[in-house]
């Protein structure tokens, strides 16, 4: 298999040096900050350790922010032809972007349905290790601290109330339910006595009593009560006032935080109102494609009710969520064994695909991809959500596992986790317009390889696509022109045929994360377009495989920075 292109040498090998340095101390200020971070990674440092929050973790964290980028800044600028370059110029929008957030002060609307801090005690403690009595002690600490840290996540957002900059309603009313139900759960069946479940086969009867004992004791004693605690602030004291319309354009000081929020996840300089008209003109151009196919299986209707007569239609149905898993494994093998076509260089990590756990498919979408921990060899896993299995129609399946799995998140994160010589910040770098671009790339590329089994498969990759589309008028719709919650998911039910669950799943998320949705779309016309401007200037040089390597032998950059890598790559001789 072909290997990644050694970099080239860069000018002036000691400001390379600083550079490389300065990216190796703020990824291990992060780390050091970030406990949790260091078990998605798979870094044993902090199995013990929440995340702080609160005042004083963000002065701290901006007082060394602004002392990285004064380092940076003192350095010579290196020209972006060699990785120490890039990595300056990296370094430079993570720096800049890290300063300005706080200025929003978004820890004060921190109400996540999906990824909030009781969810993501969770699935932290899915991967923790537990392998000997320490490891279990560190989960064992980890319980005990929520009390903590619980307490500091209801400051952050007391300190909104306070403000009057409240949280959107259908967010509180989610989170709610989720903390009352944690909370109300059984030690022995709480999703945060997952470890229990991992302890090694040669565990004594004895120890694994003792180790279920102090678990069940921690989640009983400490985390249920945090959680009820939680729960009742929100109930008594951030519901009655919460956010009806739930865009942040309704909080003070929202549209500055949208618009912060939109640069730094596009990872460019358009405005909401450009992206809402980009988002309009490419969702015309898919709903004709869509037409186009409901034309040729002799529908008459308009798209919506072709769409809505596919949604149902009992042959795009499964019964069972194991039969769900078994399509999309099929799905993944038939992709895997097409990437050399298209790639001259593929990761060694695997993936599986794995049903996203029952304590969080209620509130979760289709499916997501989670990298392996870089420290050790284990999958990445394409989650996909199962529950009420004859909801999810199947000719979305396609498009799924190809954006989710490969060529899409998969592909791209683990060959950025294999990359040799660059800073872990840009192998785990996460400038999501990149990460999701490519992903949503791949959508159509799958469909230049043939991959799609039926016009009905093609349908789901083009609702897939009409989809993205939709979010770029629905986000800005929600949090820079004032749209209502009943106006986006009347935009999104007019191009979907599956559940309406669903889509209000899919709307809340847009609503608690802000600018997110933007750079799937936004990506992967960047993407594309500088594919289509490479092709032109290179002829019959140009190849399909040299391209893709050249997109992902980097890892994740800015759009930006990525067009000007590509403008002048060169293929090397064959």
């Amino acid at each position: 298999m072909p290997t990644t292109p050694t970099p080239t040498p860069p000018a002036d090998p000691r400001t390379a040096a600083a550079v490389d340095a300065l990216a190796r101390d703020v990824w291990e200020a992060g780390l050091e900050e970030s406990p949790i971070w260091c078990t998605f990674l798979g870094d044993p440092r902090g199995a013990d350790r929440l995340d702080e929050r609160g005042p004083a973790a963000r002065a701290r964290r901006h007082a060394r922010t602004q002392a990285f980028q004064q380092r940076l800044r003192a350095l010579p600028r290196l020209p972006a032809t060699d990785e120490a370059g890039l990595t300056q110029r990296v370094l430079e929008r993570h720096l800049a972007e890290a300063l300005e957030e706080p200025t929003h002060r978004l820890w004060q609307l921190d109400v996540d349905q999906l990824f909030g801090p009781h969810l993501l005690l969770a699935q932290v403690l899915s991967l923790q290790p537990v392998g000997d009595p320490a490891a279990l002690g560190a989960v064992v600490a980890r319980l005990q601290g929520t009390g903590a840290w619980f307490a500091a996540w209801e400051a952050d957002v007391r300190e909104g109330v306070e403000a009057g900059r409240l949280p959107a309603r259908v967010a509180v009313e989610r989170v709610l339910g989720q903390l009352k139900a944690m909370a109300a759960s059984a030690p022995e069946a709480s999703p945060l006595a997952q470890p229990l479940a991992r302890l090694p086969a040669t565990t004594s009867a004895a120890d694994r009593a003792q180790a279920a004992a102090r678990v069940h004791a921690a989640i009983a004693q400490v985390v249920a009560p945090a959680l009820a605690r939680m729960a009742a602030f929100l109930e008594r004291e951030v519901l009655p006032r919460s956010r009806v319309l739930p865009g942040l354009c309704h909080v003070e000081g929202g549209a500055e935080a949208y618009r912060w929020r939109l640069r730094s996840q596009t990872t460019t300089e358009l405005t909401a109102q450009q992206v809402h008209d980009i988002g309009r003109e490419e969702l015309a151009g898919n709903l004709r494609e869509i037409e186009a196919i409901a034309r040729s299986e002799r529908h008459v209707g308009d798209v919506r009710s072709f769409l809505a007569a596919l949604g149902k239609d009992a042959r795009f149905r499964l019964a069972t969520r194991e039969q769900i898993l078994a399509r999309y494994r099929d799905i993944c093998a038939r992709m895997q064994a097409r990437l050399p076509e298209a790639f001259g260089i593929l990761p060694r990590r695997p993936f599986a695909v794995q049903p996203i756990e029952a304590y969080a498919e209620k509130d979760a979408p289709a499916a997501y991809y989670r990298p392996g921990p870089d420290s050790r060899p284990d999958p990445g896993v394409f989650y996909a959500n199962t529950r009420d299995p004859e909801t999810w129609p199947t000719y979305d399946f396609e498009a799924l596992c190809f954006h989710e799995a490969v060529p899409g998140h998969h592909l791209q994160v683990a060959l950025a986790q294999e990359l040799e010589g660059l800073p872990a910040l840009r192998r785990h770098g996460g400038f999501t317009a990149y990460v999701e671009g490519w992903a949503h790339y791949t959508e159509r590329l799958a469909d230049e390889l043939g991959m799609y089994s039926t016009p009905y498969d093609r349908v789901g990759m083009l609702t897939a696509q009409a989809w993205r589309a939709a979010r770029l008028v629905v986000d800005t719709g929600l949090h820079a022109l004032g749209w209502s919650r009943e106006q986006a998911v009347e935009l999104l039910d007019s191009i979907r045929g599956g559940s309406p669950d669903d889509v209000r799943n899919e709307v809340d998320r847009y609503i608690v994360w802000p600018g997110q949705a933007l750079s799937y779309k936004i990506g992967s016309r960047t993407i594309t377009e500088v594919r289509a401007r490479a092709k032109a200037r290179l002829g019959a040089r140009f190849t399909l495989a040299g391209f893709h390597d050249e997109v992902l032998r980097h890892g994740a950059l800015p759009l930006s920075l990525l067009e000007e890598v590509l403008e002048r790559w060169e293929p090397a001789a064959r």
